[in-house]
């Protein structure tokens, strides 16, 4: 067994004997995430390995079967065509550098190959027929693109400011719905549910928390996972209280603490962009 392989195992133990697991109870992949997991999706599905094989092999059984991300899949394809000299994999070959996915989520290789396209993933090669295939994307792309560009590029006014107001600081973010920086933590949780709600951030809000605990869970559409999020307006050590393990993100104004252990998104530099 390789050693990246004995740590996942490793620590698949370590964070089912903490949530009270014994050996031989069924134990899934999302428990594991969720759980202050050391390892990501991508380092279990690395080299074609799964869940269902590191789970027993750490002592638990699997529950039922979980699918493997997109985005497994797509690195995958990348892999298999760099191992190919640049070609893509054909038909016969799926199941060598598993590409075995279910026609339920694509029906073909070639439907698999069209969404990499869609995405920027990969490029496809210039043939009369394959021309066809990216006009075809951009017209499903073009309504995407237009809606976007009314959402920057809004008719609708910026508000004054209030005549009657304390704050001294009014920058500017640019976002239709939120003409200015926020000036405290429920101004982060209105301007990052904008956000989300844009798709400028590729989550959905499922529930926000007013009390103690983590500020909010949300669904991200890229891993395709729950993940929970503590909202900030600061992100400094001087006024951090919660455990980092029990946490996926930070979603704060500003970032003043650049080596905090999990990732950070900061709205501050997502806006100006």
């Amino acid at each position: 067994m390789q050693n990246k392989e004995q740590e996942i195992v490793e620590d698949i133990r370590r964070v089912a004997i903490n949530l009270g697991k014994k050996p031989g109870d069924q134990f899934g992949k999302s428990e594991y995430l969720n759980n202050g997991a050391r390892f990501s999706v991508y380092d279990i599905h690395d080299g074609g390995l799964s869940w269902e094989h590191h789970c027993p092999k750490a002592g638990f059984k699997t529950k039922a079967t979980e699918e493997v991300p997109d985005e497994i899949y797509f690195d995958r394809f990348l892999k298999a065509q760099s191992a190919l000299g640049g070609r893509f994999p054909k038909t016969s070959e799926r199941k060598k550098f598993g590409l075995n996915f279910r026609k339920r989520r694509w029906p073909t290789l070639n439907a698999f190959i069209k969404e990499a396209a869609s995405k920027g993933i990969v490029a496809l090669p210039v043939s009369s027929k394959v021309e066809k295939v990216e006009e075809a994307l951009k017209k499903d792309e073009q309504p995407q693109r237009e809606a976007h560009k009314e959402t920057f590029e809004s008719s609708r006014p910026i508000p004054p400011i209030p005549e009657r107001t304390r704050r001294k600081k009014w920058e500017r973010t640019g976002i239709v719905g939120f003409p200015y920086a926020p000036q405290d933590e429920s101004g982060v949780v209105a301007l990052f549910s904008v956000l989300c709600a844009q798709g400028i951030i590729p989550w959905q809000i499922l529930d926000l928390n007013s009390g103690k605990g983590i500020d909010a869970v949300c669904y991200d559409d890229r891993q395709h996972r729950e993940i929970r999020v503590e909202l900030k307006h600061t992100l400094s050590r001087s006024n951090w209280n919660h455990s980092i393990d029990s946490l996926d993100y930070v979603v704060c104004w500003e970032n003043r603490w650049r080596d905090f252990p999990k990732p950070v998104k900061e709205l501050k530099t997502l806006v100006r962009r």
